[in-house]
């Protein structure tokens, strides 16, 4: 019962917010662009083996597409062109270093044989901290 009041209670506190054009309200479309297009490119690298080489780039323009799509609704719904381009280039800025970090660093890094396509050579670090 507490966990159902206290969700109840954060939805009746988020429904009074809205965003600004400050940094720090903008920041939020930055880490929104950095989970959604990083988890984009662990959804292909998991179940789109085909696209693995192209899993980063997916991810980025993916994101990127949907972020576009959103504030063009945005956009028609309530105007404030400046307000809904700056969302979106902070959620793309976003998108770029997430799926470039999920690609690089977090999922194993994908070499494709051109001679026998299909057939990839993954490397896998692991530090302990």
């Amino acid at each position: 019962m507490k966990v159902y009041n206290a969700l109840i209670g954060s939805l009746l506190i988020a429904s009074s917010v809205y965003g600004n054009d400050s940094p720090s309200s903008e920041f939020s479309h930055f880490a929104g662009g950095i989970v959604m297009a990083g988890g984009i490119t662990a959804i292909v690298d998991q179940y789109y083996p085909e696209y693995r080489a192209e899993r980063g780039m997916l991810g980025f323009e993916i994101s990127s597409l949907a972020i576009i799509a959103e504030q063009s609704v945005e956009f028609a719904l309530h105007g404030n062109a400046k307000g809904q381009m700056l969302d979106a280039a902070y959620h793309i800025a976003g998108s770029a270093l997430g799926a470039y970090v999920t690609d690089q660093y977090i999922l194993a890094p994908v070499i494709q044989d051109s001679a026998s396509e299909g057939k990839y050579i993954g490397l896998a670090l692991r530090h302990s901290f």
